[in-house]
């Protein structure tokens, strides 16, 4: 049975009392979301960045999304993804994959940008087909929590 258009859901914020939830100003303090407004926000999170790179180029992770899937064209040689400042969006996922498109030859060179790091360099580098890391943001720097090897 599918849920209803116009439903309304209700959240708690995370700085609310859950043990006392009768309290007016615990009441005041929820969110009431409809059906379509979860189903909008969960799809945005789900649903990859898709961007088309190659050699000589560089772009930035702007983008509300928490997944960035990578196409390779061109010859080969470096581009440079830049993620958004760690300071400015603490407590962030981030999932970075490619395809088959990039290869040994071809580098995406994931970049912090001025002053931050990544796993403590200023870098990190991606170079083989269907390959990815996933970086979280603790608010300073940005931490590689998870890599693919092959």
């Amino acid at each position: 049975m599918a849920i209803p258009t116009g439903t309304k859901f209700r959240g708690v914020a995370p700085y609310v009392e859950t043990e006392n939830l009768g309290s007016t100003q615990s009441n005041d303090m929820r969110d009431v979301y409809t059906i379509e407004e979860i189903r909008e926000t969960s799809q945005s999170i789900i649903v990859p960045e898709f961007i088309t790179v190659g050699p000589g180029t560089s772009s930035s992770i702007t983008t509300d999304k928490n997944i960035i899937d990578i196409t390779w064209v061109g010859g080969s040689g470096t581009h440079v993804l830049y993620l958004p400042s760690a300071t400015a969006i603490p407590y962030r996922f981030l999932r970075i994959v490619n395809n088959s498109t990039v290869t040994a030859a071809d580098k995406v060179e994931v970049t912090t940008v001025l002053g931050e790091t990544i796993d403590g360099s200023s870098s990190y580098e991606i170079n083989k087909p269907y390959n990815g890391i996933a970086v979280w943001s603790d608010g300073t720097n940005w931490t590689v929590i998870q890599a693919k090897s092959s």
